[in-house]
């Protein structure tokens, strides 16, 4: 997991290099036949990255963007009404039999299908209309890291073409320096206090609440801590009243217009009794960890998941933890 962590920022400078022109075709191709909402398929991480995504499109273009569960093809057999409309699979092995059966339907349906996956020679590659490249390479971790961030940074791609950002499309060329940097933040002043929590919160709001979830996920399978995300507008209303005693919360600030409603998110928090550490912004009460900013601010999250991951492994394995290969966990899991 760790040598994986490390091939980051040069995984992400071959993307640049050698996708950009495939992620390109696919955004002017959206742009041209302007579906009228957005499907997505995906589980564990690629679903968070299909978060991240859809905080981009709904924003960027403005229509919506839906998760569909696969068992409603591979388990109860439904028929799509799927016409104008565009259907994205996100998976790195491409193997799972239910994304191939919701894709398939979502065709059938009148949909075109998009799918974007580290092993393009898979089912789910093999009976899509469009395949975009991760170009993660090979990945023997279970726990997934270089494969989430080519995930984003694909549908970063994707979307900046898709909605003519120039801005964007600048700032992701320069991405691999701000991740290479992003990979020296230390945030070992979190690792006991979240360590001894009986349990804690991810939170984050708009492009970085997907890495919420991503840190979640990850704090689970690799630490065996129980994590749960939530939006810095929803934590309030109820789960806060967990922010006692030996309660701990990890927070990703985005550096834009959400990070008025996270502070308060935070000060909440932090008055309630919870130890609370801050990636991104400063708030009262709370610990501030080092991060590394991207020339654009929708580049922030992939720089911040990037840290964690540095962190989350250190935490694991000082656990006692295997985060290479996590007790029942495998790398591809087949679902039906």
């Amino acid at each position: 997991m760790l040598r994986e962590i490390n091939e980051i920022p040069g995984v992400v400078e071959r993307q640049i290099r050698d996708g950009a022109a495939i992620y390109r075709e696919e955004g002017l191709r959206l742009k041209r036949e302007q579906p009228r909402f957005l499907v997505t398929c995906a589980r564990g991480s690629s679903d968070q990255a299909v978060t991240y995504f859809k905080y981009l499109v709904e924003i960027g273009i403005g229509i919506p963007v839906a998760s569909v569960g696969p068992s409603i093809a591979s388990v109860f057999n439904a028929k799509l009404r799927f016409s104008g409309g565009a259907f994205l699979t996100v998976s790195q092995s491409g193997a799972s039999p239910d994304l191939v059966s919701l894709q398939q339907r979502a065709s059938a349906g009148g949909a075109h299908t998009v799918a974007l996956l580290n092993v393009t020679d898979s089912p789910v590659g093999n009976s899509a209309a469009s395949v975009l490249p991760m170009m993660a390479g090979h990945e023997k971790a279970v726990a997934a890291t270089k494969s989430f961030v080519a995930s984003l940074v694909a549908l970063a791609s994707v979307a900046a073409c898709w909605t003519e950002d120039h801005a964007l499309l600048d700032a992701l060329a320069s991405l691999p320096e701000s991740l290479a940097k992003a990979l020296e933040c230390d945030w070992s002043a979190a690792a006991l206090p979240l360590a001894a929590s009986h349990s804690l919160f991810t939170v984050a709001r708009g492009h970085s609440l997907g890495i919420a979830g991503e840190a979640a996920l990850k704090f689970k399978e690799t630490c065996r801590l129980h994590a749960e995300a939530y939006s810095a507008a929803e934590v309030r209303h109820g789960p806060i009243a967990l922010a006692r005693d030996r309660f701990a919360a990890l927070v990703f600030a985005n550096g834009d217009e959400t990070d008025e409603s996270v502070r308060d998110a935070v000060e909440a928090m932090t008055m309630a009794g919870a130890k609370v550490f801050v990636a991104g912004a400063s708030a009262g009460g709370a610990h501030v960890l080092p991060t590394v900013s991207a020339r654009h601010a929708l580049l922030n999250p992939i720089c911040r998941v990037v840290s964690f991951y540095r962190f989350v492994e250190a935490l694991s394995v000082s656990l006692g933890e295997n985060p290479d290969a996590p007790a029942l966990l495998k790398k591809v899991t087949q679902t039906v």
